[in-house]
């Protein structure tokens, strides 16, 4: 996938994401509002059984499935880059993509794309948003490994 179309994804994810982190960082309670159990606990009687709830359990950011979809991430680009340079040994075959014309601009290019993957998925995970953050590496990765795969078509 062109690099344009990894920006106009990413641009989205964030458009659509971001306003509701917001919005729930934005809206403080309304004043005087309190819970509907608050008054029977002031008053000292128990609570009851079906208003008590466990707390959800929250994963750590770098726990196995995030640790295996950026190692798939990260592989992909690396094939990515991989197979791009073999694919440019071929006579009559260019890079498309200016940014990534020189061998050192395609790495940094890959360098910068699972940075910012890594860190968008840091934010989502941090506002809360756990399903969208195991997302993000498949994002940007699945695109890389479609890059890899035509450029290993490539032959001379």
């Amino acid at each position: 996938m062109p690099s344009k179309h990894r920006v106009i994804l990413s641009v989205l994810v964030l458009g659509s994401l971001w306003p509701q982190a917001l919005l729930r960082a934005a809206t403080p309670p309304a004043p005087g509002a309190e819970p509907a159990a608050a008054p029977a606990a002031a008053a000292g009687a128990p609570a009851a059984p079906a208003m008590l709830q466990r707390p959800t359990r929250v994963h750590h950011f770098m726990d196995k499935e995030n640790v295996s979809l950026h190692s798939f991430n990260f592989a992909m680009m690396l094939a990515d880059v991989a197979t791009t340079q073999r694919a440019l040994q071929v006579p009559g075959t260019r890079e498309l993509n200016p940014l990534a014309k020189s061998p050192s601009g395609l790495v940094a290019l890959k360098v910068a794309g699972f940075t910012a993957g890594l860190s968008l998925a840091y934010m989502l995970h941090q506002t809360g948003h756990h399903k969208a953050e195991r997302f993000i590496p498949l994002v940007f990765g699945i695109p890389s490994g479609a890059a890899a795969a035509h450029n290993a078509g490539i032959h001379r």
